[in-house]
C-alpha cells in the first residue's frame, strides 16, 4: 500500500477514535461541573407546600429533585424526566431498599457504580447522579420520556415511565417556586424549621420549659443549626425522638418530638443539613419541634441566643406563649 493511502487509512481510522476521545472527555467534563456545582442543595421556595394527592415526604423529595435540576440549569422537560422516572422507581420515598441492591429515590445501584449506599440515600446527591447522566445522553431533549429515562436508567420496562408523565408535569409546574439557596458560611448559625413559635423558653406549669417549640407541620424538614457532631439520636424519655448535637465552644443543640431521625451518633453535620423531620412523638401536644440549646450543659433563651448572633427572629414569634 502507498505511503499516501497508509496515511488516509490512518486519517480515517484514526478520527472516530479522536471523536470519542473529545466526547467522552466532555462526558467527564459534564459529570465533573455538575457534581462539582450541585455538592450543597438547601431546598427554599417550597415551605408549606402540599401536592394533593402525595405526602411530606414525597413533596419534600420532589422539590429537592426540581430544585437541584434548577441549580444544575436543566431544562423543564429535564426535571419532568427526573420527576417522572421517580415516580415509577420509588413513588417519590427515598426507599433503603429495592431490587439487588437498588435504593433511593431513582433505585441507584452502588454496585453499578452509582455511588456508596449513604450518598445515593441523599436524594441531592442522587438527584444530581440522574441529570448528569440525562445530560450526558446525545439529543435528551428530543427524546420521548420513556427513552431519555430509559437511557438513564436501562429499564426493563420503559413504556412504564409513560405513564407518569402527566402527574410529572403537574409536580414539576406546582414546585415552580423551589430552588437551592446557598449554604452557609461554616460558622453561621441557621434556622433549624419554619414555623410559629408556641411555647417559648421559661416557667411552664410550674416547671421550667428548656428550650422553644416551634410549630410546623409533620414531616417538615429539620436542619442542623451549626456545624457539629451528633451524640445522641434515638428515643428520649419526654421528647419521644431526638437529636443533640454538640458544637465547638460548649454549646450543644437539641431537637425533640421529632417524626424521623435522619441522622446516627457520630456523624458530623454542617449547618443547614437536614437531620431529621418534624413529629409529634413523646410528650406533645401538636405537631412541632422543640428546639433547645444548652451552653457549657445550662440551657438558654433560644430566640435570645440568635439575636445576639444577627437573626432578629428565630420563628414567627406573633404567636410565642410561655
Amino acid at each position: 500500500m502507498s505511503k499516501v493511502l497508509l496515511l488516509l487509512a490512518a486519517v480515517v481510522i484514526g478520527f472516530p477514535l479522536m471523536v470519542i476521545a473529545v466526547a467522552g472527555a466532555a462526558i467527564t467534563s459534564i459529570f465533573a461541573a455538575r457534581q462539582t456545582s450541585s455538592s450543597t442543595c438547601l431546598v427554599a421556595g417550597a415551605d408549606g407546600m402540599t401536592l394533593v394527592g402525595y405526602g411530606p415526604e414525597e413533596t419534600r423529595n420532589a422539590a429537592t429533585i426540581v430544585a437541584v435540576g434548577k441549580q444544575l440549569h436543566v431544562p423543564e422537560q429535564g426535571q419532568v424526566v427526573a420527576i417522572a422516572t421517580a415516580l415509577r422507581e420509588s413513588w417519590l420515598r427515598n426507599l433503603t431498599w429495592g431490587d439487588r441492591d437498588s435504593l433511593g429515590l431513582f433505585q441507584q445501584r452502588p454496585s453499578m457504580g452509582w455511588g456508596t449506599r449513604e450518598e445515593i440515600l441523599d436524594p441531592v446527591y442522587s438527584s444530581t447522579q440522574f441529570y448528569t447522566h440525562l445530560l450526558a445522553v446525545p439529543g435528551w431533549e428530543t427524546l420521548p420520556l420513556t427513552e431519555a429515562a430509559d437511557a438513564v436508567q436501562k429499564s426493563a420496562y420503559p413504556e412504564a415511565y409513560a405513564e407518569h408523565e402527566p402527574a410529572a408535569r403537574a409536580i414539576v409546574a406546582a414546585l415552580h417556586g423551589a430552588h437551592c439557596q446557598p449554604a452557609p458560611a461554616p460558622g453561621d448559625w441557621v434556622v433549624p424549621t419554619t414555623g410559629a413559635c408556641t411555647s417559648g423558653y421559661g416557667p411552664r406549669d410550674g416547671e421550667m420549659h428548656r428550650g422553644q417549640d416551634i410549630a410546623a407541620p409533620i414531616g417538615t424538614p429539620i436542619l442542623a443549626a451549626h456545624a457539629g457532631t451528633v451524640i445522641d439520636s434515638g428515643p428520649a424519655t419526654g421528647y419521644g425522638l431526638w437529636v443533640r448535637i454538640e458544637h465547638s465552644g460548649g454549646i450543644t443543640t437539641v431537637y425533640g418530638h421529632n417524626n424521623l431521625n435522619h441522622v446516627h451518633v457520630g456523624d458530623h453535620v454542617q449547618a443547614g443539613q437536614v437531620i431529621a423531620e418534624v413529629g409529634n412523638r413523646g410528650e406533645s401536644t401538636g405537631p412541632h419541634l422543640h428546639f433547645q440549646i444548652e451552653n457549657n450543659g445550662h440551657a438558654v433563651d433560644p430566640v435570645a441566643f440568635y439575636r445576639d448572633r444577627g437573626h432578629p427572629s428565630l420563628c414567627d414569634e406573633t404567636t410565642n406563649q410561655s
